[in-house]
């Protein structure tokens, strides 16, 4: 039987040609691993090593802050020992600005940087940084609120519409930071332009924008801005006339309002949405109780209320109005047997008037003035809403002259009455 030969890696050890590549790729292997543990000629490079820049605590209290510096990192060099260096450990590595504590006042120097490590090394090293400096910007902390202004808002109006100034979400914005940078700034503004003709309320939102004296925009790289966009409104509302409309409480029914009322002005110039103006033509003025009208007392002021979302353009919020009483009388009459009426008493309620005497002052024609009787003069005690009432009380007490439909009661009256409970 034919016997197989194994192969052995230890003979190719008696091949001439293997033992020379073998040393060859072994004083190679050798060589890479001695030169890159040599730190003495080829130091350890440990990169991205935070650079610090400390104040004093008085510095700091003072309100000095360092604002800027030329590097936030660097690259440490370590050469010598291997075994020292190679027992620094980078997260115990930082990179400090020596002189930084002797900073007092605000002021913009270079320091020169030091390696420090928090844990001790033994044996013989040495430390070169790049860069070797850092440059860096000290001054006080200060916040300025500003003014935010909306003149670099450009738009136009269209002469049917009403637009109002534009409304900012927030009317000043606080900046912080160095002071010599907060002393430049002269106007805070938002810009932006609109095209084209406005019809319709605009909405947008805009950046805030600083400038200085020289009108010159400024960098808020050091700056710090408590909002730097806001938004804009620029409300825009259909415009048109309304009349101003004149109402009245406990009108008689023959009188004829048109004939003797007139109202300064007749109408005002109102804006507001289009779905709202559309709806009605006429603002209605606060009633006039007829009571308090007379040939003597016939001018009165009321205010001019619009409905919620419009705008009095012409800026009149109070409107006269004055009824031409030159064809009316007033007449004074003491009623002696009154004609008391009391309504809307409870079923289960009585009620027992104690008044006696009445004087009212009559206004109307004087032709009609002249004819009325005391029978003709009902005065009603109204009890709405006191319903459930029980006991002696002054109700205040309305006039009805039956026999005419164009006379009224110029006035205030009130009358006595005790409301019982029905027995029966």
């Amino acid at each position: 039987m034919k016997k197989v030969k194994l192969f052995s890696f230890f003979s190719l050890f008696y091949n001439d040609r293997f033992v020379m590549i073998f040393a060859l790729f072994v004083s190679v292997v050798t060589w890479f691993i001695v030169a890159s543990l040599n730190t003495a000629d080829r130091p350890r490079e440990i990169s991205n090593v935070p650079v610090t820049v400390t104040l004093s605590q008085g510095a700091q209290e003072s309100g000095l802050r360092v604002f800027s510096q030329s590097v936030e990192e660097a690259k440490v060099s370590v050469r010598g020992d291997s075994v020292s260096v190679y027992s620094i450990d980078p997260s115990n590595l930082r990179v400090v600005a020596e002189g930084a504590s002797t900073i007092t006042q605000p002021t913009s120097v270079p320091l020169t940087l030091r390696a420090e490590t928090t844990t001790q090394i033994m044996g013989d090293y040495s430390i070169e940084i790049e860069p070797a400096t850092v440059f860096v910007d000290v001054d006080y902390y200060r916040e300025v609120p500003f003014e935010i202004s909306t003149e670099d808002i450009i738009y136009r109006a269209n002469s049917a519409y009403l637009v109002s100034e534009p409304a900012l979400s927030t009317d000043t914005v606080t900046v912080s930071g160095p002071e010599k940078e907060i002393d430049k700034i002269d106007r805070v503004t938002v810009e932006h332009e609109i095209s084209g003709e406005l019809v319709s309320t605009q909405n947008f939102t805009a950046d805030i924008v600083l400038y200085d004296r020289s009108g010159n925009r400024i960098s808020t790289d050091l700056l710090t801005l408590s909002t730097e966009q806001v938004d804009v409104t620029i409300t825009v509302l259909s415009r048109q006339y309304s009349t101003l409309e004149a109402t009245f409480t406990n009108q008689p029914e023959g009188v004829i309002l048109d004939d003797i009322v007139s109202i300064e002005p007749e109408s005002i110039q109102i804006a507001g949405p289009g779905d709202i103006l559309s709806n009605f033509t006429s603002i209605r003025l606060e009633s006039i109780d007829f009571s308090e009208i007379s040939p003597l007392h016939n001018i009165f002021q009321s205010d001019i209320t619009l409905p919620a979302g419009c705008r009095n353009v012409s800026m009149i919020h109070e409107a006269i109005i004055r009824l031409d009483l030159s064809g009316y009388a007033t007449r004074r009459m003491e009623l002696q047997t009154p004609q008391f009426e009391v309504r809307n008493l409870s079923a289960n309620k009585t009620s027992d008037v104690y008044t006696q005497t009445m004087e009212v002052v009559l206004v109307g024609p004087p032709s009609v003035l002249e004819n009325i009787e005391e029978e003709d003069v009902v005065i009603v005690i109204d009890m709405s809403g006191r319903e459930s009432f029980t006991g002696h009380i002054e109700m205040p007490v309305s006039i009805e002259v039956t026999s005419s439909d164009t006379v009224w009661a110029y006035g205030d009256y009130q009358a006595s009455v005790e409301i019982g409970e029905n027995t029966e």
